[in-house]
């Protein structure tokens, strides 16, 4: 399995080489390239540089606030997504980092790559664990 983990310099947080450690822990044979780009602008253009390879991109934006880019950004990825090349995991959300001292960014990274490698390998391997459960 080949797995793509795609982020920009603006985004200010890399938890990745966290996150392809408990990736590889749980998935046998794994290939993991991590690509950054300068701006977020620039994913899709990254994302679709490697389509043909992976069989999962994860791409992980953060951002002040949502403007007319970032809407343009998630309607590219959605696009690319639909061509079926590759499934993609968009993560593009709204910073509530603020300025965390040393400490508080290594606790934060070690969250993010909790959620998201659990997120991932439910995707995965649990497509199931997404279905809405039944109110009683």
């Amino acid at each position: 399995m080949h797995i793509f983990l795609v982020s920009d310099s603006k985004t200010g947080i890399n938890f990745f080489p966290l996150l392809e450690k408990l990736l590889r822990k749980k998935i046998a044979g794994l290939d993991c390239d991590t690509i950054f780009v300068p701006f977020p602008e620039d994913i899709p253009a990254a994302v679709s540089a490697v389509m043909g390879e992976a069989d999962l991109v994860f791409v992980f934006v953060l951002y002040e606030e949502m403007n007319f880019k970032v809407q343009a950004l998630l309607n590219k990825l959605i696009e690319l997504e639909m061509s079926g090349e590759a499934r993609i995991i968009k993560v593009v959300e709204e910073s509530e980092l603020g300025n965390p001292d040393e400490m508080e960014l290594e606790q934060e990274k070690e969250l993010l790559a909790e959620k998201w490698g659990k997120f991932i390998l439910d995707y995965l391997f649990k497509p199931d664990s997404f279905k809405p459960e039944k109110k009683a």
